[in-house]
């Protein structure tokens, strides 16, 4: 299994900077969250964690579906954690956390749903480990992330303009398959399926990804600012992709995950 290249300073800066017009262009995140919510087995939760909560979005929801006795929410950025702290979530206990390095005792929880958060996560192996250790047995994870193939739009019209990397990596289905089997972790559920966004234009797609935080956030990434003259030819490439309704496809490969910790007995 390959390991991708992630800055996460860089994206934990970038999703604070982004918090606070986050959730006026967070339609797809609230699509996926929303499908991620209703495929969770129904059980009692008395102990949830909100992984890579961002703004909060879902704390509520997961309160109003399970009742729980604890809700606790935790995000790579600062940033994000301070703004969801600024609004009425004083039930909820609010930590900033790496998923590679979960501050958590072992067996914290009974559930822990996490929506397009661990793509961020360059060592699967490693994640699930962790994911493992601080879940009760019998504990849910509840999991969506994007696949390799998401933006393939975006970035095959950027290969056209320069040698910079403009995309993110994602991994494979496969992979999140491989390392699950190498954890205590068995698997309910896993599979992917696409997702189509439609812009009138490109630079509207580009335009919610920075206001979303989520541009590109790879090691190998361009430092430099984009010119007017490569934006525009950029445009130029991606226009080959307008479809017959009038609009330009973003195609997203969304992988969703229900897993389920081992009993002590299993």
């Amino acid at each position: 299994m390959t390991k991708l290249a992630i800055d996460k300073r860089a994206i934990a800066h970038s999703f604070g900077v982004a918090a606070p017009k986050y959730d006026s262009v967070a339609h797809f995140q609230r699509w996926v969250g929303g499908k991620l919510l209703a495929a969770i087995p129904s059980h009692s939760y008395s102990r949830i964690l909100d992984l890579g909560t961002g703004t909060g979005h879902f704390i509520e929801p997961l309160r109003a579906a399970y009742a729980p006795e604890l809700v606790c929410a935790t995000d790579l950025s600062e940033g994000m954690v301070r703004y969801v702290a600024e609004f009425d979530h004083k039930d909820t206990s609010l930590v900033v956390g790496d998923a590679d390095r979960l501050p958590f005792k072992a067996g914290s929880f009974d559930l822990i749903y996490s929506s397009l958060a661990i793509q961020w996560c360059y060592d699967l192996p490693h994640l699930f480990n962790e994911v493992s250790r601080i879940l009760a047995p019998g504990g849910v994870f509840a999991f969506s992330t994007l696949l390799d193939g998401s933006l393939a739009e975006l970035k095959e019209a950027w290969t056209r303009v320069d040698q910079s990397q403009h995309v993110n990596d994602f991994f494979v289905l496969r992979d999140y398959q491989d390392a699950i089997e190498m954890s205590e972790l068995q698997i309910i559920e896993l599979s992917s399926r696409p997702k189509i966004l439609e812009y009138s234009r490109a630079l509207d797609l580009s335009k919610e990804l920075k206001t979303l935080g989520a541009h590109n956030m790879t090691q190998n990434r361009s430092r430099g600012l984009t010119g007017k003259t490569r934006m525009k030819s950029f445009v130029e490439h991606y226009e080959v992709n307008r479809m017959d309704n009038g609009y330009l496809p973003a195609t997203y490969q969304v992988g969703f995950g229900v897993l389920k910790k081992r009993l002590d007995d299993e």
